[in-house]
């Protein structure tokens, strides 16, 4: 089978491009596919799990997406043994897009959000209820998205993949070049007309709100007192050691 993986991070404008290249039932179900949540199930082996992935990522024509942020990796890896990114590739002739957001800060405040709210997609019920401002929240997040697409870039040139770049920004007037990529990269002909999607824009003047709030924060509070609870997976020593197969290190290097 040909599949792609969209690699990334939560609030990076994935799930938009996702229902753009899902709706037209030729280039793979993209989600988030190890989160068993999404899966619907619990595999008890690599093997089931590579078999659900491609069951629900799946389309007719014998293609199939999953989009995968760091935690996704490092969750196959201390479940199965097993690099689900390069076990894929080993198995099936794998497309790569690495998706990035150039603007850090509300991508932060849209996954702060989220998370204190729940609600993830324009389309879940509540997804209009407006939590409260968090510096530290937001900060943490930000510190999690700079350190998941610098792990991005480095297990790509360290396990020297070839893969399509795109920031969210630039697809935001015209995501055909995005779409375009998936189908080159999983050898389908590019889809005619538009792409369907019942997803809105979050963005609102509250991110904006935000958005000043912090940047008048940051210049008397203590950055480091917000650093995410467990850095230390993340670094490049226990990076490599996680392309090398070896147990990581959960102290400080």
């Amino acid at each position: 089978m040909k599949g792609v993986a969209i690699l990334t991070e939560a609030r990076s404008g994935s799930e938009w491009l996702g229902s753009l290249t899902n709706s037209t039932g030729l280039l793979g179900k993209s989600a988030e596919w190890l989160d068993t949540a999404n899966l619907g199930c619990k595999p008890k082996s690599f093997d089931d799990l590579m078999s659900a992935v491609i069951d629900r990522g799946g389309t007719a024509n014998g293609t199939f997406a999953v989009k995968l942020f760091p935690r996704h990796l490092h969750w196959s890896q201390a479940r199965y043994g097993v690099d689900f990114l390069a076990e894929c590739s080993r198995r099936h002739a794998m497309g790569l897009v690495l998706l990035e957001r150039r603007d850090r800060l509300r991508q932060a405040i849209s996954y702060c959000r989220a998370k204190a709210s729940g609600h993830w997609k324009s389309t879940m019920d509540g997804a209009d209820l407006v939590p409260r401002y968090d510096f530290a929240g937001i900060c943490q997040a930000y510190f999690l998205i700079e350190q998941s697409y610098a792990f991005w870039e480095a297990y790509l040139r360290l396990a020297d993949l070839a893969y399509d770049h795109f920031f969210y920004e630039d697809l935001l007037d015209d995501p055909r070049p995005y779409v375009a990529s998936v189908a080159r990269q999983l050898s389908v002909e590019m889809p005619d007309g538009g792409f369907e999607t019942n997803l809105r824009l979050q963005r609102d003047d509250l991110t904006e709100d935000w958005a000043e709030r912090f940047r008048n924060d940051v210049k008397s509070e203590d950055l480091l007192a917000h650093l995410p609870r467990k850095v230390a997976p993340r670094n490049i020593n226990n990076l490599a050691r996680f392309l090398l197969k070896k147990q990581m290190l959960t102290g400080q290097a």
